[in-house]
């Protein structure tokens, strides 16, 4: 299988990341760059949690978690030029990083030699084998060697188990996802997951998916948490969780409405117009209209 996405959709997905003001008591931001990658630092007092948007085809963001010794990444970009300057970025704060968490952005596998790459036994299948080594593949053969898959894969050397973990001194809880995971970082009160997107379309596996997808959603809701971090939209907060169960909501009420993927298509697009992520609609109706 291979996945072609526009490099336009994904810069309009990039630009419609959101940093959420930092209302959370306690916690500052700032801002630098490292080349082309913008940086966000929020801190906390005793952590920082570094946010690096690489502005790539793909809007790759990528975060570093720093406690008092260590250093502990959470994915990775995936082009040579973001990955050169995650590299550096990560040697200009002077403490080791041993250890990575590697859900969806397996790629760049030179970068992080040495380090224990982190994942759920789910995690680690699906990249070798599964929806992620086929996402990334497919990636891969659509731009080439620029995009760091192929021999420059990223495979899980160390599982994790799912529940509370300590990693570089820093405490974390890991939520099984399946095929992936979401990694909660209570210092901050903040999860990342994959994907969110307040105002970009989402990827719908299946007609049961939106009801799953909807259930994750809530349990943010529930937990509270003050920033959801994401690879492709950077940090937001519980707004963009409120405005995706909305989305889903009326996903499912045009699914029920509309007979073939063109009308569901032109219905969602009259509901959202300005919505980015053309591309993840069209598979998404390719997915629940397969006799189309």
């Amino acid at each position: 299988m291979r996945t072609r996405i526009s490099c336009l959709m994904l810069s309009l997905i990039a630009a419609t990341a959101l940093f959420v003001s930092c209302a959370t008591a306690g916690i500052t931001s700032s801002d630098t760059t490292a080349g082309n990658t913008a940086v966000t630092v929020f801190d906390n007092g005793s952590e920082r949690l570094h946010v690096l948007s690489s502005n790539d085809a793909l809007g790759d963001v990528s975060f570093i978690v720093e406690g008092s010794d260590e250093l502990v990444g959470i994915e990775l970009p995936a082009f040579t030029a973001g990955l050169d300057e995650w590299q550096g970025y990560v040697a200009s704060l002077g403490k080791p990083m041993n250890s990575i968490f590697i859900a969806d952005h397996a790629t760049g596998r030179s970068y992080v030699e040495g380090m224990d790459v982190l994942g759920t036994e789910g995690a680690a299948a699906s990249i070798i084998s599964g929806a992620t080594f086929a996402t990334t593949d497919g990636l891969y053969q659509t731009f080439g060697p620029d995009f760091h898959g192929g021999d420059e894969l990223v495979t899980v050397t160390k599982t994790v188990p799912v529940g509370s973990v300590r990693e570089g001194g820093i405490g974390f809880e890991v939520i099984d996802r399946g095929y992936t995971y979401d990694v909660v970082i209570p210092g901050f009160n903040a999860i990342y997951t994959h994907m969110l997107g307040k105002h970009v379309h989402s990827i719908i596996t299946s007609a049961d998916y939106i009801l799953e997808y909807r259930a994750v959603l809530e349990s943010y809701q529930d937990a509270g948490y003050d920033f959801i971090l994401s690879a492709h939209s950077g940090v937001e907060g519980q707004d963009a969780v409120a405005e995706k169960i909305a989305y889903l909501d009326t996903l499912q009420r045009l699914f029920g409405e509309n007979d073939t993927a063109e009308a569901f298509v032109a219905a969602v697009n009259e509901a959202y117009p300005e919505y980015a992520g053309a591309n993840y609609l069209d598979m998404t109706a390719a997915v629940l209209y397969p006799e189309n």
